[in-house]
């Protein structure tokens, strides 16, 4: 329904009705909307969060384990982007528990990549991983809902693409026909 409809354009009753509940079975569970919503947060962060964990933790070299993770970020922004989409435009402004919220899990993945990331040589690796952080973000958005004249790059191929550019720059992608290689 949040996905649909937005926060704001999202009833109490709307969910009750696509749960097949009674209003007051809702209530048991829930004071109001805003739980639900903070509940589908905290849940697809949780999600993400162990995604990526298991996409990295069995691979012994830096770069292929930031790749993977990139990689695994893409594709959870691939299969949620509506959900990412309403999170960013709307569920940041409803208040500072939700926001609160979205820190402590960019918090968690920026001190999961650290650890590569140092392995990887770069200085200053808390500012690094929430500008990889900040970069995956806007790119992830870009392809879903700005990119209009190009078809979409593959999660792999956008997450190379973000590693190389973080790592070594802008020079370093690769450029061919009809854009970045996909």
């Amino acid at each position: 329904m949040f996905e649909r409809d937005g926060y704001h354009g999202t009833t109490v009753s709307a969910i009750v009705q696509a749960a097949g509940l009674s209003q007051g079975a809702f209530y048991l569970y829930f004071p109001d909307k805003k739980a639900v919503f903070a509940a589908l947060q905290e849940e697809m962060a949780t999600l993400l969060r162990r995604r990526i964990y298991w996409a990295t933790r069995d691979e012994p070299e830096a770069r292929p384990r930031l790749v993977a993770g990139l990689r695994t970020y893409f594709e959870f922004y691939d299969e949620y982007a509506a959900w990412n989409r309403r999170l960013t435009t709307e569920g940041l402004g409803i208040d500072q528990g939700f926001e609160a919220r979205q820190t402590e899990l960019h918090q968690t993945l920026a001190s999961a990549f650290a650890p590569t990331l140092r392995e990887l040589r770069v200085r200053e690796t808390a500012l690094a991983a929430f500008a990889l952080l900040g970069m995956s973000a806007q790119l992830a958005y870009w392809q879903h809902f700005q990119r209009k004249d190009e078809p979409p790059m593959s999660a792999g191929a956008l997450a190379q693409a973000c590693a190389d550019l973080f790592l070594t720059g802008a020079a370093s992608i690769p450029i061919h026909q009809g854009g970045i290689h996909a």
